[in-house]
């Protein structure tokens, strides 16, 4: 059973590649915090409206209507596919060579990066030992 085919799987998945991303991002800007000129970067974030709207385009959630007053679920059309782009981050002062690294923001974000990582990793193993129980496998 290939687990990428459940959506909440793929979904996490997605979100583990994302953070994995966005902390080379950071320890590249980490690394560069000496460099002349350097601007910081980081990940464009992943919108949930833009998640949805993906699956739904693929054709996976759907709103189920099971009796003829229900609403459809039918959307305006408008399907917005997220993409993932380093853009400019953030910063008020910069160095007087230019470089606008602030370590103190970049390893706040780093921290971040690390408990949103560690807690979807978390929620996998949780969801696999629910299937695993649920098919007679303890734990």
């Amino acid at each position: 059973m290939d687990l990428k085919s459940i959506s909440l799987f793929s979904s996490l998945s997605q979100k583990m590649d994302w953070l994995t991303e966005r902390q080379k991002v950071l320890a590249q800007n980490i690394a560069n915090a000496n460099t002349p000129g350097y601007v910081p970067k980081d990940l464009k974030k992943i919108s949930f409206k833009a998640h949805l709207d993906q699956s739904n385009s693929a054709g996976g959630v759907r709103m189920l209507a099971t009796e003829g007053g229900h609403m459809s679920g039918a959307t305006d059309g408008v399907a917005s596919n997220y993409e993932i782009k380093v853009q400019d981050a953030d910063y008020s002062m910069s160095a007087p060579d230019g470089n606008g690294v602030n370590l103190e923001d970049e390893l706040i974000k780093v921290s971040e990066t690390q408990m949103d990582f560690a807690t979807a990793v978390n929620l996998y193993r949780k969801h696999v030992s629910m299937i695993k129980i649920s098919l007679g496998r303890n734990g």
